[in-house]
């Protein structure tokens, strides 16, 4: 809204431009981030608030997403002019970003009480030992049905129309009712919420993954907002979507200065406060980009990961057995990675790992832009 206010006290019509707008936020966010992660890293080893009970070899443990949000939300409001689209996907955002923080916390005091021996160590299960796993599913739910009910009602272009790969809209545009798109809606924002969750894991694991989905959105949001382009490339045109730029451009400048102090060895963690956040705005960015269809392929990390602890869990309950080693599926890599004694040690398997997710994604954002912008 500042640079928007500049432009109208100055009529230099570049402060108008979104993309302009969308450099600044993606500049602004980053280096904002870099001068703050510094300090904050400092204040948690202060006062110790980690959300693991054991330090591991790849440092400190201590969640980054309530500083995210903090960067992202201010960069948002300097950038961006605000709609509804903006203002449905802030709410996503935050509120998820406060769930998850809140489990966060809930894990630093479980440390806490095992060091006083309130609690037993066997007691305390990391990412199962804040809120409940239940409860969370129920928060995420309801938070993007009421969202999504909103949306419907007062967007026009949140209609129910979806985009299916490999479809040309002006052969095959299909809408799903009021009924079927909401929950369609809620499901997509929690399974991403989720998704995002459990490939927090490793050193930038998440991240690489999420700047991709990121890109895509916004490159979509570009095009479709333009009706000469979305015309010509047979995409659905979407009126002011564009204003949802500068909001991606925060994100991934946080990013990248997150993948400055996350790097191998990282001296900080995202933390739930950071990965559900971030999953619950992916999920609603490609409901707004009618792209929900197109996310288990831009997405599929997060699928993958989400999948495998579905049907671990499943299989094991029905069954007494696994399907993986270890679930998320990024844990079965590993141990076969460990049994297979061709590495000298955890960092350099974690590593492995970590930079062929992110090989894949990148992948997985060139084929999910060729299918979106061409195949058809």
């Amino acid at each position: 809204m500042l640079i928007e206010l500049l432009y109208q006290n100055t009529e230099i019509h570049l402060l108008h431009s979104r993309l302009f707008a969308t450099s600044m936020a993606t500049v602004i966010s980053f280096i904002l981030a870099m001068l703050l992660f510094p300090p904050y890293i400092a204040f948690l080893n202060k006062f110790q608030i980690s959300s693991e009970f054991e330090k591991t070899s790849d440092g400190p443990v201590m969640p980054a997403g309530i500083l995210f949000m903090v960067i992202i939300v201010f960069t948002t409001f300097v950038a961006v002019r605000i709609n509804s689209y903006v203002f449905s996907a802030l709410i996503i955002y935050v509120f998820f970003s406060i769930i998850g923080a809140v489990d966060d916390l809930a894990k630093v005091i479980n440390k806490r009480n095992i060091a006083k021996g309130i609690i037993s160590k066997q007691d305390y299960q990391y990412k199962a030992d804040g809120i409940s796993a239940s409860l969370r599913l129920f928060l995420y739910i309801t938070i993007s049905f009421f969202v999504a009910v909103a949306a419907y009602r007062y967007i026009p272009n949140i209609n129910g129309d979806v985009n299916l790969p490999l479809v040309s809209i002006t052969k095959h545009f299909p809408s799903l009712p009021f009924w079927l798109f909401i929950p369609f809606m809620a499901f997509t924002i929690a399974v991403l919420a989720n998704g995002v969750n459990f490939t927090d894991g490793f050193d930038t694991l998440a991240t690489v993954p999420s700047i991709c989905c990121f890109l895509f959105v916004g490159i979509i949001s570009f095009i479709s907002s333009n009706s000469i382009w979305s015309n010509y490339l047979l995409i659905p045109h979407i009126v002011g979507l564009q204003e949802i730029l500068p909001l991606i451009g925060a994100v991934i400048g946080t990013l990248l200065a997150y993948l400055w102090y996350n790097s191998p060895p990282s001296t900080i963690i995202m933390g739930d406060s950071g990965s559900v956040g971030l999953g619950g705005l992916i999920g609603i960015l490609f409901i707004f980009t009618k792209a929900g269809f197109y996310l288990p392929i831009v997405g599929f990390i997060f699928f993958l990961e989400f999948v495998s602890v579905v049907v671990q869990i499943g299989y094991f309950k029905l069954t007494g057995k696994r399907v993986f080693l270890m679930a998320p599926i990024h844990h079965h890599f590993q141990i076969l990675m460990r049994q297979s004694g061709l590495y000298s040690g955890e960092f350099h398997i974690k590593s492995k790992i970590a930079w062929r997710f992110h090989i894949l994604s990148v992948v997985c954002l060139v084929l999910g832009l060729v299918l979106f912008l061409k195949i058809r």
